[in-house]
């Protein structure tokens, strides 16, 4: 009777087999799906999906191509980068995926994933250690920062994928020198230059180090002093080694930096070819009037561009912007373990490892410098500027890096340093939510510059409850209204990518549109009402709507 109630020892080791059905790599995926679709899911009852102004453009941008007034590819435009925007394509066709959102949550989402098994499988590259590599997934998967990004339309997570599948494949042909890996890595690499500018620089990095790879040996460093007093015989044959040995390793790098550079850079030729095709200009993303660089000189012409040309303040905003957009606790401790994984021995091609997995810090400083993009953060901008929170973002693009680092720093600790290090992660994850270390990345897109949410116009709500069909004609790059948000579908909508429909509209506005919304200084305002002629023809087919400091509506009249 007594042994009814006795539970057996090896009963508990039913606990330990569940655990064991899985690999490492798919407790990552399954912990990954979870916390992604838990955010998710928080974001959408928030309605904070589309909160960024740039989210609801790259839901617009794909849903030109598959369902507008003219539904083309050449809808994907010449400045943002199209993979994102093909990734998005079968998603918003579907209505409902569109406006809420959501479209953009799945693409974003399933890069979140991947990222998050890659960055393990990177960090048990570097360390062996499957506990340490556990850790650096999971402070990766449980940055706020990042969970708010998965959940939106952002390209940011696009980038962070294909970033962390090239740099895992790159590690790996450097540990073993195989074809494959470095075949994967330049398609991982070609697919990071079609998704954001900073996969540019991956590639580039990558091609670098392959020539500073094979530079040592081809060059002669590296070799064994010789001894003295050998003759001149033996000096003649230990010059022709050289030379042989020359040679072959230039061909070597020869081969391999053509098969790697011929995939890894397609996508920039590919970029700038279509940039010719369609727009007549294959620079045309860096100079025109929608450019990153056209409208950073509208803030250095206000005098409110702090790291331009300011190496110096370039490096201080993006350093700390990265290290609010990973934890401040969490970036140091990260940062100590670079520095050891930097001066460890062990660690074949350590400098190599390190300069490919800094590239993000490296090309946004650069383009700070340059003025080719900008960052305003609470911490270090002035309060005279207009505005204090702007790109904080782009901070979580060292995530991956810090993760990484965070976990050889605990491979590399004893029992009282991996108990700090959680110590540290733990309270990292309370002054986040405390809201003593802000979410930046949601910050911004709620309440910052780069909101749209937080900005939405009376004319916004207005036309929600006044549109009764029919085209609408407006200048989108403003970003006036929220046409996500109002119940006008998209291919009612003309805009500047709608040819000929927008350039016979300018003519004659009452050719095909219904409705015109007009904002101070856009495209419309210049040429149709400020023009007596067109203002004239203007008024005779409609009649005004709505009016405010900023923003005017005009129905067309009944009778025409």
């Amino acid at each position: 009777m007594a042994e009814t109630f006795v539970i057996r020892k090896s009963s508990f080791n039913i606990f330990w087999r569940i655990l064991e059905i899985w690999r490492p790599e798919t407790w990552v995926l399954f912990l990954a799906l979870i916390a992604g679709g838990i955010a998710t899911i928080w974001s959408y009852s928030k309605d904070y999906i589309i909160a960024y102004g740039d989210a609801e453009s790259h839901l617009n941008i794909a849903k030109r191509v598959v369902d507008s007034l003219t539904p083309e590819f050449a809808q994907l435009g010449g400045i943002w980068l199209p993979l994102p925007h093909i990734f998005l394509m079968p998603f918003v066709y579907f209505d409902w995926l569109w406006r809420t959102g959501l479209a953009g949550s799945i693409v974003s989402g399933i890069a979140f994933i991947i990222s998050a098994v890659y960055i393990y499988k990177i960090a048990h590259l570097l360390t062996k250690n499957t506990g340490a590599s556990f850790l650096a997934a999971l402070v990766f998967i449980l940055n706020p920062n990042i969970l708010y990004l998965q959940s939106t339309p952002m390209t940011e997570l696009s980038l962070i994928v294909f970033f962390v599948l090239s740099s895992y494949n790159f590690i790996l042909f450097l540990k073993d020198e195989e074809l494959l890996p470095l075949i994967m890595a330049a398609f991982f690499g070609f697919c990071a230059t079609l998704s954001r500018y900073d996969g540019w620089a991956l590639v580039m990095m990558e091609a670098g180090i392959l020539f500073l790879y094979y530079f040592p040996v081809a060059f002669g460093f590296g070799g064994e002093d010789e001894p003295e007093g050998e003759n001149d015989a033996g000096e003649d044959i230990a010059t022709l080694e050289d030379r042989s040995l020359f040679k072959e390793t230039w061909s070597l790098f020869e081969g391999r930096l053509i098969l790697f550079g011929t995939l890894a850079f397609a996508g920039i030729a590919l970029w700038l070819f279509w940039s010719f095709l369609i727009l007549g200009d294959p620079l045309y993303f860096t100079h025109s009037q929608f450019s990153a660089n056209s409208q950073q000189m509208g803030w250095l012409a206000k005098g409110q561009l702090p790291a331009y040309h300011n190496i110096i303040a370039s490096l201080k905003y993006y350093f700390v912007t990265a290290m609010s957009s990973a934890g401040v606790f969490i970036f140091i401790a990260a940062i100590l373990g670079m520095l050891l994984f930097l001066f460890d021995r062990a660690s074949k091609n350590r400098f190599f490892i390190l300069l490919l997995l800094l590239v993000p810090f490296f090309f946004n400083v650069l383009t700070l410098f340059l003025g080719q993009s900008i960052i305003f953060i609470p911490s270090l901008t002035p309060i005279t500027f207009e505005w204090t929170l702007f790109n904080v973002r782009y901070g979580v693009m060292m995530v991956p890096f810090v993760a990484i680092f965070l976990g050889y720093l605990a491979n590399r600790s004893g029992i009282f340093g991996k108990t700090l290090i959680v110590g540290l992660i733990v309270a990292q994850t309370v002054l986040y939510i405390i809201g003593f270390s802000p979410v930046l990345a949601l910050d911004d897109g709620t309440r910052g510059l780069s909101s749209q949410a937080a900005k939405l116009p009376d004319a916004q709500y207005w036309l929600e409850a006044h549109y009764d069909g029919g085209l609408v004609l407006m200048d989108d790059y403003k970003r006036l209204l929220s046409v996500i948000r109002t119940p006008i579908p998209m291919k009612n909508i003309i805009y500047i990518g709608n040819k000929p429909y927008w350039e016979e509209s300018l003519v004659a506005p009452e050719t095909y549109a219904r409705w015109i919304i007009i904002q101070k200084g856009d495209e419309l305002w210049n040429k149709i009402y400020e023009d007596p002629g067109l203002n004239g023809r203007l008024y005779k087919y409609f009649e005004k709507a709505y009016t405010s400091e900023d923003i005017l509506i005009f129905r067309r009249m009944r009778d025409n």
